[in-house]
């Protein structure tokens, strides 16, 4: 979750005992009810994000696509390269564009308000286009496209507009929380937000991913539903409080384009001068791209290799999920104990190993449901060692400026990852997502190390200080 760490340092987050709302950040003051409200429907609303961003279309629509002869190339184009190639240009500008407005909703409420009912549309629409392909291929009205091939192209199209308006949300949703809920509850909220995503994980394979076979034009529709009521609930119950005037760090003279041209300037010479900075982006960025081939492809070589059922898939994710909650609980004690980014470093050998075993030793659905359980368990690690990576590295007074930077530099790498993935499975085929996993995981582990004996030049654990960005 991206955290404004400049938001978090100066959140005015305290009050005395005789006061019934003692509870402060900036101008909004709660009582415990009014922190657990805010913090419900924050987490809530995150359930539904992570639902329909992370879980509903990455791994149902390459099932669809499936269904109707789409490449794997194709696959890993629609639904992992164009999506990060939109958000390698949406997320600074939105980031940027959040941060600076003003309005009687706040700076956040107002992009999620306006996306929220296109996202639900949306995906609505994904679920129904066979049957509007259908439509459109008896009345003679398909363009010249087989049946098969108008159907991936409107999913394509629908998929491209979704993504969009899906990006938005994602592009601000994360910077929420930080202007809202006060600081001593930050940590309890970031836990609470885990296990109810993984909880969200459960339900989704144990009583969502079965209904796919059944009718999955009814699963988008119900999700949609679900992710719009919520989502707009959420918006109207989580208030945000006033902000201190916009201050503009650019002149005022010149042109439009001038202008833009002087901020992507300055942007890009803050944020990817230091190599440290900029090995750190690729280490977080390569460690994405090694999950790319399982996320999407990891239920295609489960039904097509090892002739799983897809309610087999859903159990191993189910169980996966709930082996992850007791993980996360027990990792949250360790890491305020002992260096995230050593154990984030150490949690790669057992990845390693999950990986080539799985490569040899997977081979129906037993051993997938042995490698699927231990896959998740180290995630689930990794997930919780490196959600605060970002605030020991970045620059506090500039966080929100090296998240975006950061998730370009993903996007960019997820572009290439996920096509490229495409491409090694249609040669290799499915169980190539072992040996992808394990090589990009190898890369990525040595950028890392390099940040790590530079963090520690920096002053490490006690007296880092960031190198000049300037």
């Amino acid at each position: 979750m991206n955290v404004s760490a400049a938001q978090l340092r100066d959140a005015a987050d305290s009050g005395t005992a005789s006061d019934p709302r003692p509870y402060k950040i900036g101008s909004l003051s709660y009582s415990l009810f009014g922190v657990i409200f805010v913090g419900f429907w924050l987490i809530l609303g995150g359930c539904c994000f992570s639902l329909m961003a992370w879980m509903m279309v990455p791994t149902v629509l390459p099932l669809v696509l499936k269904d109707y002869s789409a490449s794997a190339a194709m696959i890993g184009l629609v639904v992992g390269s164009l999506p990060s190639a939109m958000n390698a240009i949406m997320n600074p500008v939105l980031s940027t564009a959040s941060d600076r407005t003003r309005s009687r909703w706040g700076r956040r409420r107002p992009y999620l308000l306006f996306a929220t009912p296109f996202v639900a549309l949306f995906v609505i629409l994904l679920g129904w286009m066979p049957h509007f392909a259908a439509f459109l291929h008896a009345r003679g009205w398909d363009m010249g496209f087989a049946l098969g091939s108008l159907v991936i192209f409107l999913i394509a199209v629908c998929a491209v507009i979704f993504q969009f308006f899906d990006l938005i949300v994602g592009s601000v949703y994360y910077y929420l929380a930080p202007d809202v809920i006060p600081l001593r509850f930050y940590g309890r909220f970031i836990a609470a937000s885990n296990i109810a995503g993984t909880l969200t994980t459960l339900v989704f394979s144990l009583y969502v991913l079965p209904l796919v076979k059944i009718n999955v034009a009814w699963v988008f529709t119900g999700v949609g539903a679900a992710y719009f009521l919520i989502f707009m609930l959420m918006c109207i119950f989580v208030k945000e409080g006033e902000y201190p005037p916009v201050v503009n760090y650019q002149k005022k003279q010149g042109s439009f384009f001038k202008r833009l041209l002087e901020w992507v300037v300055i942007y890009c010479r803050q944020c990817y001068r230091q190599p440290f900075f900029v090995m750190f982006f690729l280490g977080l960025g390569l460690h994405s791209v090694s999950t790319t081939c399982r996320s999407v492809f990891n239920l295609l070589f489960a039904t097509e290799d090892l002739h799983m059922t897809v309610e087999q898939f859903g159990k191993v994710g189910a169980a996966g999920a709930l082996v992850s909650l007791g993980v996360i609980f027990v990792m949250g004690f360790i890491v305020d104990r002992f260096s995230p980014m050593l154990l984030y470093l150490f949690s790669t050998v057992p990845i390693l190993a999950a990986n080539i075993w799985g490569y040899f030793f997977t081979t129906n659905y037993s051993s997938f449901f042995v490698v699927g359980i231990a896959i998740s368990v180290v995630y689930a690690i990794q997930s919780v060692c490196g959600a605060p990576l970002g605030v020991m590295i970045f620059p506090k007074e500039k966080y929100g400026q090296f998240c975006s930077a950061n998730a370009i530099v993903r996007s960019i790498l997820l572009i290439l990852g996920n096509y490229l993935g495409g491409l090694a499975i249609d040669f290799f085929g499915y169980r190539f997502i072992f040996v992808w996993d394990a090589v990009f995981t190898i890369i990525a582990t040595a950028a890392l190390i390099y940040v790590y004996f530079k963090w520690k030049e920096y002053g490490g654990e006690k007296n880092y200080q960031p190198p000049s960005t300037e």
